[in-house]
């Protein structure tokens, strides 16, 4: 058998396996895994070095009205860019339902722009904040493909009420679809603020105070509360202490359908970080905060333990000039929360847990690609190498690099990890078969993404 591409030589992980083999790939999907295949029209030569998944990227904000009225630098051209050279396939970025608005119209000129921008495949959630305009359209939205609705516990202009995501949740488990969670409790977080402003905290400090672990504790309880009554499959996004995670732990021991998530800053980067003066401290502002050494310590050892589901990125690309509005007089109240991380999100996790040996190898191809396709619906055409997935594949050299922003591809400006030095870094990026990024070569180009629908409700996931 002849095919239009041949990756030889590789350590291929799938699933729980890693196999000493070629794969075959014809017209963009994995056509056969195995040793001394045929010949290819093209050939590229792995030389043992592992050959995994495309990483899928279930949360980035691209292109998107932040709650602050902030546009993300990135667009879905840069942020695709910037994902395939990271080795990320597939992203799942959000159409926002800001108050007022259609779901249906906010979902239909997401798709329109993604189709006209993105190099790589995408996928969408809605956000829904005006649940009398989202319900009658959720139905039809969840027509069109779309993986999952987002819900906030917090943020004035985002969150719903208890009684509305109860509603929300139940529409949700009638079609299928996961809810996604920012569960951080608006009161506390409101408190904090408040105590802060009073104490003249108007630094990054008082934003880590406002976003308190305490905060999460209790919007992580109340999320897992009220999908327990919903009887819903439940994402708790951006978890970033491992008491939080023990909670979902409880809540999966109950038989609840819940996905933890966690970002690689809440894996690298520390709270002390937070009391530089605030131009120093913003490119390091997200919500919730990063947290101290203890914090990093049990999120490693949930990891290992398979109680964190996934690794995103939680792309939520801001320039400077968006975080300091007022320059160093910017109160943390006025700073665009959220860290750059889609291109690095590999090369991170790798150098943080494989590289170290607190994760296997197979346990990385889990938590970047094959679990986050599944919590989405999309395996198995994503997250995969088996017969028959999308042939989104990566060659991964264990060389060691230095972050340095000026090699990277967003629109953003600056990276949080810049010196950082990482162990391991996509070679080779191949995309639907076509080879999008390769040592000295960039065949990125807009338009050339396609969305993929949900293909598997949730409960269904495998």
């Amino acid at each position: 058998m002849r095919f239009d591409l041949v990756v030889r030589n590789g350590r291929v992980v799938d699933g729980d396996e890693v196999l000493e083999a070629d794969v075959g790939i014809s017209e963009g999907v994995v056509a056969a895994l195995g040793p001394g295949l045929g010949p290819g029209d093209a050939e590229i030569e792995a030389g043992g070095r592992y050959v995994i998944p495309g990483g899928v990227d279930s949360h980035v904000h691209l292109g998107q009205v932040s709650s602050m009225g902030d546009v993300t630098a990135d667009d879905f051209w840069t942020g695709s860019r910037s994902a395939v050279h990271g080795g990320t396939t597939t992203i799942v970025p959000f159409a926002a339902q800001h108050r007022g608005l259609s779901v249906l119209e906010v979902l239909h000129d997401a798709l329109e722009r993604a189709r006209q921008q993105a190099t790589v495949d995408f996928a969408f959630h809605v956000i829904i904040t005006d649940w009398a305009r989202a319900e009658p359209e959720l139905r039809q939205a969840a027509g069109l493909g779309i993986v999952g609705v987002k819900v906030y516990l917090t943020y004035d202009r985002l969150k719903l009420d208890g009684s509305q995501i109860l509603a929300v949740m139940a529409a949700a488990r009638d079609l299928g679809l996961t809810v996604m969670v920012h569960a951080e409790d608006d009161a506390m977080v409101t408190a904090g603020r408040e105590r802060a402003i009073a104490a003249g905290e108007l630094g990054a400090r008082g934003h880590a105070a406002s976003h308190s672990r305490s905060a999460e504790l209790a919007g992580v309880t109340a999320a897992i509360a009220l999908a327990e009554e919903a009887g819903t499959a439940l994402y708790l996004a951006h978890i970033s202490t491992p008491e939080a995670v023990a909670v979902a732990t409880g809540g999966r021991a109950r038989g609840l359908d819940v996905t933890v998530e966690t970002c690689p800053h809440y894996l690298l980067l520390d709270e002390s970080l937070l009391d530089q003066p605030i131009e120093t401290a913003a490119p390091f502002m997200s919500s919730p905060p990063v947290r101290g050494s203890s914090e990093r310590a049990g999120l490693l050892a949930a990891l290992a333990r398979g109680e964190i589901d996934i690794v995103a990125s939680d792309h939520s690309p801001y320039t400077m000039e968006q975080k300091l509005p007022d320059g160093a007089a910017t109160s943390f109240t006025r700073v665009a929360n959220g860290l750059p991380g889609v291109e690095l999100r590999l090369p991170l996790l790798y150098s943080a847990c494989v590289a170290s040996s607190v994760l296997s190898i197979t346990d990385f191809v889990r938590l970047i690609s094959t679990n986050p396709a599944k919590a989405c619906g999309l395996y198995p055409r994503k997250g995969s190498l088996a017969p028959g997935a999308d042939a989104d594949l990566v060659v991964w050299s264990e060389e060691a690099r230095t972050v340095d922003y000026d090699a990277l591809h967003d629109a953003v400006g600056y990276t949080p990890y810049e010196g950082m030095e990482l162990t391991g870094w996509p070679e080779v990026v191949i995309a639907r078969g076509e080879v999008l990024v390769a040592e000295g070569s960039d065949a990125t180009s807009r338009g050339r993404g396609k969305f993929v629908a949900r293909l598997a409700p949730a409960g269904e996931r495998g």
